[in-house]
């Protein structure tokens, strides 16, 4: 059967195909005016915008941290320095709000990061800029970098700095002196910003654009701004990830200056070790009379400041809270203890410089002293007294307070608090340590405001023997025994003696309190430092037991201060009250007695009398030092002849 044939129409054809050709052209046309209009818009239009963000992307501004100012002896012996070490830092814009939590989570399984420190970043996060990097764990171990380092590619925007961080090599023997660093906190932050809003000044918070950490105790906190050192940048050119390419410019930052102190690094660890070996809380503080350096400055116990430069753990820190010894209580500065007998030279000077008494003067002493009409007795330590009468020299010695019970009601409160400042107590010595506590030195109108209440004539009688409302710390004690040492020259107390910038070095030179006693021509002074003498010899002194034997001449004063009051018709008994009850330990002192190189105060809390324990760790302490000075000399001397051969 014959199949029909179709027949194309190739002109229909051909006009499909040119219809379909121009569609497709206006397609690629306006498409590719499209890209070109979406170019010219870029790179004309929005020229400077993408150029400012295209720059800021490819080139970064870093502060530079300076480098932290040393801490010497003033022998040159290192006691705090700077050491290297790797830190995991993060940089919380790059890790973005969304992956933190993850990635902090996954940081802490793989590098074992406890909570405490983790907590401590968050804060820390909280106000500052996330466009730098934070620590988050300090002092990585080697096996740590390592384990990082395989895993880096999981932790985009966390990684690990060589940084330099304070260390402190003798540990908790200089703690209480040196202080410690710590974190910059919230807190930090506020004030740093509140004082520059308020002067209009912005270089201390730029100052600390590349800091953490900063001074929080100590000598550490109150030169921090010398130590500090100033700021440096670097512009550096980086790839897509960040990672810096090229330095492109860099201003150099400035180092802190070195601090040299007066201290004798060897006498501190011998007041430490010493202390400690007692095995009872207290403190040491010994001062050079003749310029008011701080020789030593030891407060027991103690804790090392090396575990809050990293960081301290949760499970560390709980037990330095908790400790019923109290470790981060600094005694030495802010301990505040009834000065007992120990202040009995100064209240001899008071009553025979105001011309209440004479060195002739003598007192009925039956053990006991009670006011007019009144018969209530104020016992003597002694209870059947020392002798028949007594003048103020033998009072002295013996540690008589009978004879110091009737003075100070002959004085009156008034002078007594007005001399007493004379000698720094109430007030601060001047020492370079900002967390210093004045204590308390009494008047009339400091308890009409503190305890709303009238003075009465039985809280002077207390005052004599340096008890009731009146207390110092041993700080006070060292200055007011240096005081009498050096002839009533009175000192503003220095831990440093040498600001030091490259070879340059600046004297921290000493400066005179701003009230002195008026010694007249030293006639009452000679008196009571000469009773002062004999406490330390046979027959009477109550130090002389401590003193037994030594081959160098002293001066001092013993005291044993009440914790507790004892009634009338009780008999205190040390073994019958319980430890934090019992008696604390004084004693204050100087030598050698002729021409002096050391005054010390020890306070020993809840250790019993202060002839049999704080004079003879005083009576150490001095004739370690008096040999060093020996040992000195005798160097110096070897030194000179050597240079004229």
């Amino acid at each position: 059967m014959y199949k029909k044939q179709a027949i194309k129409d190739y002109g229909r054809e051909i006009s499909v195909f040119y219809a379909r050709s121009v569609i497709a052209l206006i397609i690629v046309v306006g498409l590719l005016l499209v890209l070109l209009f979406r170019q010219f818009k870029l790179q004309v239009i929005n020229y400077e915008t993408y150029q400012t963000q295209s720059e800021n992307n490819r080139i970064q501004v870093r502060p530079v941290a300076p480098i932290r100012g040393l801490i010497f002896d003033r022998n040159g012996i290192l006691l705090a320095e700077n050491r290297s070490i790797f830190t995991l830092e993060v940089t919380p814009n790059t890790v973005g709000r969304k992956n933190m939590e993850s990635t902090l989570e996954r940081l802490s399984q793989l590098l074992d990061i406890d909570k405490k420190q983790l907590d401590e970043f968050k804060e820390q996060i909280k106000f500052r800029s996330k466009y730098k990097s934070y620590p988050i764990k300090s002092k990585l171990t080697e096996q740590q970098v390592a384990l990082f380092a395989v895993n880096r590619h999981q932790f985009p925007g966390v990684s690990i700095e060589a940084r330099l961080e304070r260390y402190y090599p003798h540990g908790e023997e200089l703690v209480h002196a040196i202080g410690r660093m710590a974190a910059i906190t919230k807190d930090d932050v506020d004030k740093m910003q509140a004082k520059a809003q308020e002067s209009q000044d912005f270089s201390q918070v730029k100052n600390y654009a590349a800091t953490n950490k900063m001074g929080k105790l100590g000598l550490e906190r109150f030169y921090e701004a010398i130590l500090h050192g100033q700021v440096g940048e670097e512009k550096v050119e980086t790839d897509v990830r960040g990672r810096i390419v090229r330095v492109l410019e860099r201003t150099e930052p400035v180092a802190g200056k070195n601090l040299y102190l007066h201290m004798d690094y060897r006498l501190q660890q011998k007041a430490y070790q010493t202390l400690k070996e007692s095995k009872v809380r207290g403190a040491v503080v010994a001062v050079d009379p003749a310029t008011g350096g701080v020789l030593a400055l030891v407060s027991q116990p103690a804790y090392d400041p090396n575990l809050f430069t990293g960081g301290i753990s949760s499970s560390d820190y709980s037990a330095l809270i908790q400790s019923k010894d109290r470790p981060l209580y600094n005694r030495a500065v802010q301990g505040t203890y009834a000065p007992a007998s120990t202040i009995k030279p100064h209240l001899a000077w008071v009553g025979l410089q105001q011309g209440v008494i004479t060195e002739k003067t003598r007192v009925r002493d039956p053990g006991w002293f009670s006011l007019p009409n009144n018969d209530h007795r104020y016992r003597d330590w002694k209870p059947w007294g020392h002798a028949a009468t007594m003048d103020v020299f033998d009072s002295i010695v013996q540690s008589c307070d009978t004879f110091f019970y009737d003075l100070s009601v002959r004085i009156g409160i008034n002078k007594i608090s007005e001399g007493m400042r004379q000698f720094g107590f109430g007030e601060k010595t001047g020492i370079d340590i900002v967390e210093e506590k004045i204590g308390i030195m009494p008047s009339r109108a400091w308890k009409k405001e503190m305890r709303k209440e009238p003075w009465y004539m039985g809280d002077t009688v207390n005052i004599g023997i340096g008890q009731g409302f009146w207390t110092a710390t041993p700080l006070q004690l060292a200055n007011s025994i240096a005081v009498l040492a050096n002839d009533g020259i009175r000192f503003n107390l220095q831990l440093v003696k040498n600001f030091a910038e490259g070879s340059k070095l600046d004297a921290n030179v000493p400066v005179m309190a701003h009230e002195q006693i008026e010694a007249g021509d030293g006639h009452w002074l000679d008196i009571i430092k000469e009773a002062m003498h004999e406490v330390t010899k046979p027959p009477y002194g109550t130090a002389k037991t401590a003193f037994d034997g030594a081959d160098f001449t002293a001066a001092g004063k013993t005291g044993t201060g009440q914790v507790k009051s004892i009634a009338q018709d009780e008999t205190y008994d040390a073994e019958s009250v319980e430890d934090k009850y019992r008696d604390n330990a004084l004693f204050v002192g100087y030598a050698p007695y002729e021409q002096p190189q050391i005054a010390i105060a020890v306070v020993m809390e809840n250790a019993g009398g202060g002839g049999g324990n704080a004079a003879p760790i005083a009576r150490q302490l001095m004739e370690f030092y008096l040999d060093l000075n020996k040992e000195r000399a005798q160097l110096a001397v070897a030194d000179k002849s050597e240079q004229a051969k």
